[in-house]
């Protein structure tokens, strides 16, 4: 997390200067090819093609703030929730291992991407290692999965929770508890309990990629701040914080940025330096097994995608079982397999919110679950319409494109 070697632009320098100490930082970054993508930009914008060079690269990703693995994680991060900005990710994936960065990291951000993005992130992320890895003939070793029995889950997400802020849990679940008690449960045992206390990236890299996809995404003022007064208990300075949220009016935009640091300002005026954990609660329950979860979220995975849970967590075997397991146990094991609402009513549902998302990696489970609605009884006119009420709240776009799609895989089904 240490300061890189190179000085941040000043205000006397000439275009050129920063243009060349840009490509410079962009072929570190970029390796071989690095300048493609610029050449490709020049051949319609040559203007905008040199300001992309000058101002990410020459002024901002030179700065000595942050070190150029962890920049690239905050880039990664945040173009990972963005969604839609595959080639990107991809080029900035190859360049946080270009400038040092371990592969097993990349793997372990994508479980850091569940927590914050939701699952179609992750498996959309594990597509592009998996092209990366065998571009670069890295004979990658899986992440072994989790040994144990599950039933510690809550029990580990409350102790993250005591270490991560001053408040305790409350900080978090507090607001859920009465209107939903099962997200709340979800929140300690799933976001903190297995996925954020994981081992396999260090405090301040864990923190730096949850504070990008959260600026990234926009709109998450509480669990932004939540997670800067994290950062700054686990040692990452007020000035590390300020150049990754920098960083981030390039890759997520200026309104992006300049919200989080509104955001990031009020928490440092209220930041004591105090470390101490926060109150532990009164009693702490015991976790649902994996087996049972596993066993339950097979079941529903069967009956509404005719996929074996098997076949789901063996998909994911070459980069990180516990992803696969996670989508069985919880996706399925833990939110799908309610019965409070009807199989064919969840799955409108989430074709719903997948339309509405828009984004480049929500076009795959859409259409998994438009045939899962299917499956589960709905109508083609049913499908429909829960895509039409979009219209008002997201624009003709939006519903144009899931429309498109919901239409492609109901003309497979048989007549």
């Amino acid at each position: 997390m240490g300061a890189g070697t190179a000085r941040a632009a000043t205000t006397n320098e000439t275009a050129d200067a920063r243009y060349e100490r840009g490509m410079q930082m962009l072929k570190r970054i970029g390796g071989e090819g690095y300048d493609i993508p610029v050449k490709r930009l020049a051949e319609v914008a040559p203007d905008l093609a040199r300001f992309t060079v000058e101002y990410p690269y020459g002024d901002v990703l030179c700065r000595p703030g942050l070190d150029l693995t962890s920049r690239q994680i905050c880039t990664v991060s945040a173009l990972i929730a963005n969604g839609s900005a595959q080639p990107q990710l991809k080029y900035h994936m190859n360049g946080f291992l270009n400038v040092g960065g371990k592969p097993r990291e990349l793997a372990e951000l994508m479980f850091v991407a569940i927590a914050i993005c939701g699952y179609t992130s992750a498996i959309n992320g594990v597509g592009l290692l998996r092209e990366i890895f065998k571009e670069r003939n890295i004979a990658f070793e899986a992440i072994p999965p989790v040994a144990d029995d599950g039933t510690r889950r809550y029990e580990r997400g409350m102790a993250t929770l005591m270490a991560w802020s001053q408040k305790g849990p409350d900080a978090v679940t507090g607001p859920l508890q009465k209107v939903s008690p099962e997200l709340a449960q979800w929140v300690v045992e799933v976001a903190y309990g297995d996925l954020l206390s994981r081992e396999g990236l260090s405090h301040q890299t864990r923190d730096l990629a949850i504070v990008s996809m959260l600026t990234s995404a926009g709109n998450r003022a509480d669990a932004l701040r939540f997670h800067i007064e994290a950062a700054l208990r686990h040692g990452l300075t007020k000035e590390q914080l300020i150049e990754a949220i920098t960083q981030l009016s390039i890759y997520a935009g200026f309104p992006a940025a300049l919200n989080a640091f509104a955001v990031a300002n009020a928490t440092f005026k209220d930041w004591n330096g105090a470390v101490a954990a926060g109150p532990a609660p009164a009693a702490v329950a015991q976790s649902e097994s994996r087996e049972a979860r596993r066993k339950r979220g097979s079941e529903v995975l069967s009956r509404t995608s005719a996929a074996a849970g098997e076949a789901v967590v063996r998909s994911f075997a070459d980069i990180a079982p516990d992803i696969g397991t996670m989508i069985v146990e919880n996706a399925y094991g833990d939110v799908f397999a309610r019965n409070q609402i009807s199989s064919k009513t969840r799955e409108l549902t989430a074709c719903a919110a997948l339309a509405a998302v828009g984004s480049k990696t929500m076009e795959t489970p859409l259409r998994v679950h438009v045939n899962a609605a299917l499956t589960a009884g709905a109508s083609r006119e049913e499908i429909n319409e829960a895509l039409l009420n979009l219209v008002p709240y997201f624009g003709y776009p939006v519903v144009q494109q899931a429309i498109r799609i919901a239409g492609e895989e109901i003309a497979k089904r048989p007549t």
